[in-house]
């Protein structure tokens, strides 16, 4: 087997195979797999086609999920953003919107609480939920 390998390798190598022909190339190899392939049965035909749906049923869900999370994090930000601009003004930093770009969305719904009753910019980012960082 390692020898066939080998040189199905060097003619690969001296014979560039144009890629018109690949599509072709591909559809005889799997002829040929499965041929060699050992027979599966009905019932391990369906279980196998059943894993493929519920791993791609559970895929999608796992997507989805991620999707809206990171959905509401951006408009939490947006909003959080617009906030701290419009209450602050130019004491509302880069420094700042990097912070809020890199909060989870409940970091950011306290920091949105706390603009309301926020004195300073720092009030609002050094509430009891929000992580201590040095700017």
């Amino acid at each position: 087997k390692k020898r066939i390998l080998t040189l199905f390798r060097v003619i690969d190598w001296l014979l560039h195979l144009p890629p018109e022909l690949v599509p072709q190339f591909q559809r005889e190899l799997s002829i040929i797999e499965e041929k060699k392939m050992p027979y599966i049965t009905s019932i391990e035909r369906l279980g196998l086609e059943k894993g493929i749906e519920q791993g791609m049923e559970q895929g999608l869900q796992q997507g989805m999920q991620q999707g809206m999370q990171q959905g509401m994090q951006q408009g939490e930000a947006t909003v959080l953003n617009r906030q701290l601009q419009r209450k602050f003004g130019e004491g509302f930093t880069d420094v700042h919107r990097q912070r809020v770009q890199e909060a989870d969305t409940e970091i950011l719904l306290d920091w949105s609480e706390q603009v309301l009753y926020a004195q300073s910019i720092d009030e609002v980012f050094y509430s009891s939920k929000s992580p201590r960082t040095e700017h």
